[in-house]
């Protein structure tokens, strides 16, 4: 009864098998996509499993003789037979037992077909393997047409190395489209179905064996080289541009980006402007050659038409070549590394947007020590290792003066600002805010180019991230990330005019810097510490251009600052971009011009040194400057202390001298007082230099200093020994 009860079973689960509907897109899992420039030349296909070139024609495409010459060749009978022919099986099993040959073929097109669709079993026994292609085999007939079966065949079965179905191997072979292929190449291909490495000779016999067979009339082939190209080289089509390598590091990227559907996939980079733009490349680093300076990237978005929240990736250049040895592959465009000041737009971006800072705040350019809880204090430099006093937030920005970026980042916090980060694209911050610290708004955290091309672009499109555009499958646009509102178009506005106010950024880059152009752009530059990494980034109405210059081996660079080294890139891409471009100004839509006083920040009067600023409209008249009138220095901060700051921590070591390890303090506008007096912890005055220096015996312990004005107290901190 059991006996019975299984066989039943085994049955019904067989039909319940063979009944069970075929998925269309289990044939078509292996299918590589063509992946083509702007200009429709093929720079190579995305990866599948098997690491194979595989194209999908509808049997349509094929010319009618390619179907009848693999059926003579390979299943003679396929019309006729329901996916099993007994007749050739059997002679193909007498053949197995008593020939010595012990030839096969004994499998028909379908049963073929399933060994493709399924190569996993291939590693079953004979006899498992067999029963398994038969079963399906007849599932294939009762829910293919013949027609169908036929078309999955021709376009799955392997042909030559890595060629898989007749599409791919004509394009590579022969390289041309399915529907153009020759009877001769038709019979060469069908062929390579039994042996995909043959000989020269056995190509040649098996060939003219072949075309005794078909109806049509053939010539001999007496040198099978005559018919194909080098295998070893590619397609015509891949040939036109891949040894050049411009290409190639935008391929690498997209093909693992997304697995791509079985459709052609046309790109927005720009076959033409991505060789140009290498080959500023590559010229600009001869000469940076002396410099220690090995390696170069760039990249160009571009505006997409009248579209406000997206740019187009039209070059990218990841190295000076991708075939070098060593590094030549890595794509310099996607590498994480610090970013100097390249952040910093973003960052007073944020403050201005929330009016905790407007583009005329005043900062203090001053020696500060910043406390960082109990880990220290973090004490920032600017990078000409000088102090300018008082500035406006658009100095600040525009000669990147690092100490108000600090100042700014302290204010707004860390963590707030490691949000808008995170909010821009920067998702490679994995750690936590303290981890990086103030040093964030420096660019210790890193970025790469596309990041920071990308960040850029907010402020050319108004205040908003925009997603880029990599391209277009089966004609729709592909995007790498969303778009999203993150600032106001009042905000973007001010910061694009900032950045393109070439007198303003003069005290830091001087009256000529390859960071002026003959025509608008915003522009910003970048250098790490000890000059590894040099960045430029510039952008206008149109685009967006940026390159990075170093060495991929982290090595330092003899000095080479982002003006210097990127910045001539940038430079040389932009005048490549502009060069047929009419050269308008900017529009001002959200701003006005006013002037400010430089020291206070305030309306300015005929005796203040004054600043020209774009501001938005909105803006209400700040009231007049009154620091001026009679010629007096401004002060806008009043006196105060430079350091200690508050809150800030000392170690006392015990193994050196006591009076060694005195603190020092400095005191701002000490020339403001009339009468100044220090005392430290309340009871003991401090004597204080002319220019406000003093120091203390280090002590451990809370500590605490007050500054007096005869009775009035200006200000105090408290600091603290351990």
């Amino acid at each position: 009864m059991i006996k019975i009860l299984s066989q039943t079973t085994l049955c019904l689960l067989g039909i319940i098998f063979l009944f069970r509907p075929i998925d269309s897109t289990v044939f078509k899992k292996q299918i590589t996509t063509r992946i083509l420039t702007k200009e429709k030349k093929i720079i190579g296909r995305s990866l599948n499993e098997t690491q194979t070139k595989q194209d999908w024609e509808s049997l349509k495409e094929y010319p009618e003789f390619v179907s009848k010459i693999v059926i003579i060749a390979e299943d003679k009978r396929f019309f006729s037979h329901h996916g099993i022919d007994f007749l050739a099986l059997s002679n193909s099993l007498y053949s197995y037992l008593f020939s010595k040959q012990k030839r096969g073929g004994g499998s028909t097109i379908t049963m073929q077909l399933v060994r493709v669709v399924y190569p996993e079993i291939r590693n079953q026994p004979l006899i498992v393997r067999k029963l398994y292609e038969i079963i399906t085999a007849i599932r294939f007939e009762i829910w293919m047409t013949k027609e169908e079966i036929l078309e999955a065949y021709l376009n799955s079965v392997s042909l030559h190395s890595n060629l898989v179905g007749f599409p791919s191997a004509t394009l590579q072979l022969f390289g041309k489209h399915i529907r153009f292929l020759s009877m001769e190449e038709a019979v060469y291909l069908t062929i390579l179905i039994r042996k995909n490495v043959s000989s020269g000779e056995e190509i040649k016999f098996r060939y003219n064996q072949l075309r005794e067979k078909l109806p049509y009339t053939i010539p001999y082939l007496e040198n099978p080289k005559s018919l194909t190209m080098e295998v070893s080289k590619e397609s015509p089509e891949e040939n036109n541009t891949k040894w050049k390598g411009e290409n190639q590091h935008f391929l690498n990227w997209i093909r693992n980006l997304k697995v791509l559907p079985d459709e052609e996939f046309v790109a927005t980079i720009s076959s033409e402007l991505n060789s140009e733009v290498h080959s500023i490349v590559n010229s600009e680093l001869e000469g940076l050659k002396r410099w220690n300076v090995s390696n170069a990237s760039a990249l160009v978005l571009k505006r997409t038409g009248n579209v406000g929240d997206e740019l187009s990736l039209v070059a990218m250049i990841g190295s000076k070549n991708f075939f070098e040895e060593g590094n030549g592959m890595v794509n310099g465009t996607l590498a994480f590394r610090d970013a100097g000041s390249t952040l910093k737009p973003l960052l007073y971006a944020y403050a201005i947007d929330k009016k905790i800072f407007s583009v005329n705040s005043i900062f203090s350019d001053e020696k500060f020590s910043f406390p960082i809880g109990f880990e220290g204090n973090y004490m920032p430099r600017n990078a000409d290792l000088r102090y300018w006093g008082d500035i406006t937030l658009a100095e600040a920005l525009g000669n990147s003066r690092n100490i108000p970026a600090v100042t700014t980042i302290q204010e707004i916090g860390v963590p707030t600002f490691y949000q808008v980060l995170l909010n821009s694209g920067f998702h490679h911050l994995k750690e936590s805010p303290s981890f990086y610290g103030p040093g964030l708004a420096l660019g210790t955290g890193g970025a790469s180019l596309l990041q920071l091309s990308r960040m850029y672009g907010i402020f050319m499109l108004g205040g908003i991230l925009p997603k880029i555009r990599l391209g277009y499958m089966n004609e729709k646009p592909y995007f790498y990330g969303d778009s999203k509102r993150l600032f106001s178009e009042e905000t973007a506005e001010e910061i694009k005019f900032i950045l393109s106010d070439a007198k303003l950024r003069q005290r830091a880059f001087g009256r000529r810097s390859y960071l002026n152009f003959p025509f608008p752009v915003s522009i910003k530059t970048g250098t790490s510490k000890d000059f590894r990494n040099s960045w430029t980034v510039g952008f206008n109405d149109r685009y967006v251009v940026a390159a990075w210059v170093g060495n991929f081996s982290g090595e330092k660079t003899m000095d080479v600052s982002g003006s210097f080294g990127a910045g001539r890139i940038v430079q040389n891409v932009f005048r490549l971009l502009m060069n047929d471009k009419s050269k308008m100004l900017y529009t001002s839509k959200f701003t006005e011009v006013r002037n400010f006083c430089k020291l206070t920040g305030k309306s300015a009067t005929e005796k203040c040194p004054s600043i020209v600023l774009h501001v938005r409209k909105e803006m209400s008249v700040p009231e007049v400057c009154n620091k001026h009138q009679q010629g007096e220095k401004s002060s806008v901060l009043g006196a105060g202390f430079v350091y200690p700051a508050n809150g800030q921590v000392y170690l006392y070591h015990p193994g050196h001298a006591k009076e060694k390890q005195n603190i020092p303090i400095r005191i701002r506008e000490i020339q403001t007082l009339k009468n100044p007096k220090l005392v430290w912890n309340q009871t003991k005055e401090i004597q204080i230099s002319m220019n406000g220096e003093a120091n203390v015996s280090i002590q451990r312990g809370k500590q605490n200093l007050e500054l007096f004005d005869g009775n009035q107290k200006k200000a105090s901190v408290q600091f603290e020994v351990k």
